[in-house]
């Protein structure tokens, strides 16, 4: 191994490294360019004041625009300031405002029959065979489901069906709920009104 001689070796030179990176230098510089194109796309905006004056004018109180040069004599102004009064004047326009109503007649409810009254029953189903029909009558009276009855119906091509009813009911509350326990079931009820005299 040949032997180095540390003594006369030249320090490494190290590049010093710069305060800020190129990153943030390039980032300052756009926005920058940003800050000073939004600053003339400012100044070259159109003055608007004109318009806002216009404006100002077309929203301002009647009273306001009633000012008038001074080079018109007082009598006209005089002429002017009563005549713009006189068109926003309240109490002549509330009679000139009035409208009448057109008169209706009025409705009249009739009222209920009292020796008619309703009862309602819920179809739980409807079957061809006796034997579903009694199915779900037991189901149904498993469920404490109170006056299940099987009904044999022709309808008016001759075809016999076999209904389930539950009911009549007295009360809307205990009818709402039988449909509850029904619909809790998978079984869709149908009312059904029947008059009793």
């Amino acid at each position: 191994m040949a032997p180095h001689d540390y003594a006369n070796k030249k320090p490494n030179k190290e590049t010093p490294k710069p305060a800020v990176s190129g990153w943030v230098m390039l980032f300052t510089l756009v926005v920058t360019i940003a800050f000073l194109v939004a600053l003339v796309m400012l100044s070259h905006q159109p003055d608007d004041t004109a318009a806002t004056n216009l404006v100002a004018e077309k929203t301002a109180p009647a009273e306001a625009i009633t000012v008038a040069p001074k080079t018109i004599s007082k009598a006209v102004d005089q002429k002017e300031v009563s005549k713009q009064k006189d068109n926003f004047d309240f109490y002549t326009l509330l009679p000139d405002s009035e409208v009448t109503p057109v008169e209706v007649e009025a409705y009249i409810s009739t009222p209920k029959d009292p020796s008619k009254k309703t009862t309602t029953l819920l179809q739980a189903g409807s079957f061809r065979k006796l034997a579903d029909a009694n199915r779900l009558r037991a189901k149904l009276i498993l469920l404490n489901m109170n006056n299940v009855v099987a009904e044999k119906t022709v309808s008016s091509g001759g075809s016999v069906w076999y209904r389930v009813r539950v009911g009549p009911f007295s009360n809307r509350s205990t009818l709402n709920k039988a449909e509850d326990i029904l619909a809790q079931q998978g079984i869709v009820s149908i009312r059904i009104n029947k008059s009793t005299n």
